[in-house]
Formats: C-alpha cells, structure tokens, sequence
C-alpha cells in the first residue's frame, strides 16, 4: 500500500571506495579495486515534494533556530477552499463537479445525521484527473470531533493493529490511559494532588514495561481497520479480519454514492495519525484485488499540503490544501496515481475545533490534537471485487 520513495542525499554525486585489503598478498590489487555507484536521479514528484521542506541546518551543519528559518512558499499549492487566491495556472486546473452530485436517492434524518446532506456539498475536481473529486467540508464542527473521537478511542485499539504493536503488543486503552496521564501531569503542574486511579502499565509482549501511555500516543502513526493490511508481503488476507465499524461503512458509502461510485463497499481502512514533522512519500495503494473503486479519504484537525501525482513519479504532482473535514476521492484515473503528503502545515490546526468549555470526552482529545498541530486521516477501501466484509454489510445488504 506504501511505496515510498527514497530521499536520495546524494543526488547528482558519484561516490568513490575502495574496499579494505584483507592481507598482503593482495595489497595492490586491492588498492586498484573501486566501485562506482550510479548517480541517483531526484524525480519530479521528489523535486515538488522537497519546496515543501525548511531549511534547518546551514551549509556548516549548524541547527537555524525554528523563528529564523526562511518559511515555506505555498503560493503554488491549490486550494480549492479559497478560489480566487489560486495563482493563474491552478485556476484552470478547477473544476466545478457540484451540479454532478446525486442528492434525491439520500434519506436524511437530522436526529442521526453526522455529515451535511450532499444537498449542501460543494464538489471539485482536477483537470487531467478524470475520477478525482475534492468535497468541501460537508461536516459541522461536532461532526469532525464525532469522527476524531472514534479515531482515538476505537480505531486505534485492539483487535485493530497499530504501529506500536508492533513492538510492545496489543495495548488496550490506550487514548483513555493516555488521558488519564494528561490530566495528572496537568494537576500536578497545578500544584493539586494527582490521580489516585491511573492504571499501572502492564509488561509488554517482550516482558519488559511499556512506556508511559502519554509516551505511546505520542508515537501514534497507524491503525488499520475491517481486512489488516499486511505491511511486509503488501496484501490483505482473509484470515486478518476485524469488524468494520457500521457508522464509517454509511459514511463512505453514502460519499460514493453522491459521487456515482456506487456499489461501494468499504472493506478496510488506514487511520493516519500526523504530527507537524510528518510526511508521506509518494506512493500506490495497489494492493487490493479491486482497483475499480476509489480511495475516499477524510481528514481532521491541521491542514496537510497533498501530492496529486501521475502514473510515474517522473510527472511533477499538483500540490493541494487538503483542510480539517475534506474529503478526496480518487478514483478513475487518479487511482492509479502517485500521491503523498509533502507537508502539515505550521500552525494550522482548526481552531473552529477548539472550546473552552469543551465537553471532558472531547477536551483532551482536541488538546492532543493541537499541541503538536496533529491530523487525523481515514481512508477506505474496497479489498476484493465481490466484496465479503466478514458477512457484514455488503452493498447495503446482509450477506
């Protein structure tokens, strides 16, 4: 699912060596013997994915303090948020889809809803990216934060696996110990008497203690749902099958629908969770057996600049905002394409999330969020092209 591309360092530079002599006697033919290594070749996609790094070292290696730091171009990024601040060039890259939108075959129900009715969507897409679609926001603020909440509490535990388990083992809790540690340190630094009721941390798979679980958040990168993904081998196996929440299956399932991709099932998910010094390589989600259907990717929290690449990473990508509650839909196309996240964008979590008077559930959640300017993304996919889902829902019908 993730084929990333190596930063090469020593791009354009070719490296001499030669091989340390292993006794006398071969001393001079050692000493004729060198090998060469071919110059790597920055691609496009590489070259448009480092505009968006800082420099942080001068030529003499020395560390630049973060307010000295020369800051990041974003003119060229699309922003489909604010139209008429696109430069010339992306204005003609737009292209208005919102009178495409299905809307009559929606029941809505206002008491249950958690997204705006496609009614109230506004829908892009990308020329040259036929199957391509960005949506606008179709979420009100406690619509996002029903959405951040299930990442932290639900997504990220067991049975669903994680990047941490892989190294400690299935860790159960893991945001409601997490937070019960943030509000003892906060006590604490208050002069109160901290928690009495904090869970002590168990031994992990290797028998050793975990790390604090405020410490395992904070190393939170993954979480896989309904068909695990196999990292090594890159497939999905019918034996690696966890129950995909209900609620996430209607969501995608109506976006699809809005956007004529339907039949869609979404048989697995990968939760992603950023912090301000993430990136993703450019990549192909081209491990599942049914590649007819989209990608439909959701994100929370800070804004991300988003690779839209071509079919080979020698074709420069279209640098995209991607905001709190948009959505991208790659299909067609577009889902056979290179994309990436090349920057989380200083400073730019949704404070439309933030509230004084928060709700305790949600409070440290959103606090998690902004304090290292995190986002949160969901993307669905359909795995197999007769879709099985664990005898779940499958096209709206039990199997």
């Amino acid at each position: 699912m993730y084929e990333t591309e190596e930063d090469p360092t020593t791009a354009n530079v070719a490296t001499t060596t030669t091989a340390p002599p292993k006794n006398t006697e071969n001393n001079d033919k050692a000493a004729k013997t060198t090998t060469t290594e071919p110059i790597k070749k920055v691609s496009e996609f590489m070259r448009v994915q480092r505009l968006f790094r800082q420099v942080t070292k001068t030529e003499n290696g020395k560390n630049i303090p973060k307010e000295k730091r020369e800051p990041i171009d974003y003119s060229p990024v699309l922003d489909f948020n604010n139209l008429e601040n696109n430069t010339e060039e992306n204005k003609k890259l737009i292209i208005d889809c919102t009178s495409n939108v299905t809307t009559h075959e929606f029941e809505f129900n206002r008491e249950t809803e958690f997204y705006l009715h496609p009614s109230e969507w506004k829908v892009y897409g990308l020329q040259g990216y036929p199957g391509f679609y960005f949506i606008k926001s179709p979420f009100t603020v406690s619509q996002q934060k029903k959405w951040i909440k299930h990442a932290l509490e639900d997504y990220a535990d067991p049975p669903n696996n994680n990047n941490i388990n892989l190294f400690h083992g299935p860790i159960k809790n893991l945001w409601k110990n997490g937070e019960m540690e943030i509000i003892n340190d906060e006590l604490i630094k208050q002069g109160k008497e901290g928690l009495t009721q904090l869970t002590e941390r168990p031994l992990d798979k290797n028998g050793e203690q975990l790390p604090t679980y405020r410490q395992l958040l904070d190393k939170l990168a993954w979480s896989t749902l309904g068909y695990q993904y196999q990292w090594t081998p890159r497939l999905y196996s019918e034996e690696f099958y966890e129950e995909f929440p209900d609620d996430l299956q209607e969501l995608v399932q109506k976006i699809a629908i809005a956007t004529k991709f339907d039949p869609y099932v979404a048989e697995a998910a990968t939760v992603n969770f950023y912090s301000e010094d993430s990136i993703m390589g450019g990549h192909l989600d081209d491990a599942e057996q049914e590649m007819e259907k989209p990608i439909i990717s959701i994100s929370f929290g800070s804004t991300a600049v988003f690779l839209m690449g071509a079919e080979t990473r020698d074709i420069a990508p279209v640098p995209l905002f991607i905001r709190s509650g948009d959505i991208v839909i790659m299909g067609g196309r577009s889902r056979y394409c290179y994309h990436g996240v090349a920057k989380i964008v200083e400073n730019s979590f949704d404070l439309g999330l933030v509230n004084e008077n928060e709700e305790p559930d949600l409070k440290y959640k959103i606090q998690w969020l902004k304090e290292k300017n995190r986002r949160v993304n969901i993307n669905t996919r359909q795995v197999f092209k007769e879709p099985k889902l664990g005898g779940k829902l499958v096209n709206n019908k039990k199997e």
